[in-house]
């Protein structure tokens, strides 16, 4: 059987394009790449035409969260369209939402960014700008009601997010954090645990991105996921 090669992260961007070719010239590596990317996993979720489009999308051509795909193989059969979402960090996620759920407000801290995304969204969906940095950020939350049955935290100052979700969240609401597994968010996810969060992790690859990340779901007793 013949050696594959890793590519280590410290290569330079010449060694790892040899690398790769390397890796490419092995036919039978190659055959499975290429079914891979033409109609295999990464074409059928989409993958491959957020890679080409450059866009936060599914292979046809639907916005996504910026999340990994087992999370979101998991969590959109399971929305319902009573419910409400708030999302700290608004995007594609946004449309995403909106068009599932009942009532969709997000916070944005990039003023621009808003301007361009708000004629995109439907007219259940809400978009507050809020600065980077401000306790207004955080607490934009306060200003949903009724109260939302999902808080996304996928944008800036994600531990102040969680600890305003903290005081926030209805018993049967739940949490969800992109990149988890980062480590500067350990404390607050210890945080959760210690206020009686469980917690289960999605792995895996997201639109356009080539290195596997972690969404997470944090939830309590009688949540709305049934989890």
């Amino acid at each position: 059987m013949s050696e594959i090669v890793e590519i280590p992260q410290s290569l330079s961007p010449v060694r790892k394009a040899w690398r790769a070719l390397r890796l490419l010239v092995q036919p039978a590596l190659a055959r499975k790449l290429g079914t891979l990317i033409t109609d295999g996993y990464l074409a059928d979720i989409g993958w491959v035409r957020s890679v080409r489009e450059d866009a936060i999308i599914d292979a046809r051509g639907e916005p996504l969260p910026w999340a990994t795909y087992p999370f979101i193989d998991f969590l959109g059969p399971r929305l319902q369209p009573g419910w409400r979402v708030f999302e700290y960090g608004a995007g594609a996620s946004t449309v995403y939402f909106a068009r599932r759920v009942k009532a969709v407000t997000a916070v944005e801290h990039d003023e621009l960014f808003a301007a361009r995304l708000r004629p995109e969204l439907p007219v259940n969906a809400s978009l507050l700008v809020r600065a980077a940095g401000s306790e207004s950020y955080a607490l934009a939350l306060m200003e949903c009601a009724p109260a939302p049955d999902i808080v996304v935290v996928d944008g800036v100052d994600r531990e102040q997010c969680i600890q305003a979700a903290l005081d926030r969240l209805p018993p049967a609401a739940v949490l969800v954090l992109d990149d988890a597994e980062r480590a500067e968010y350990a404390t607050s996810i210890a945080q959760l645990k210690n206020k009686g969060f469980r917690v289960v992790e999605f792995w895996g690859l997201a639109p356009g991105l080539v290195r596997r990340k972690c969404t997470a779901i944090f939830y309590r007793r009688d949540n709305v996921l049934g989890l």
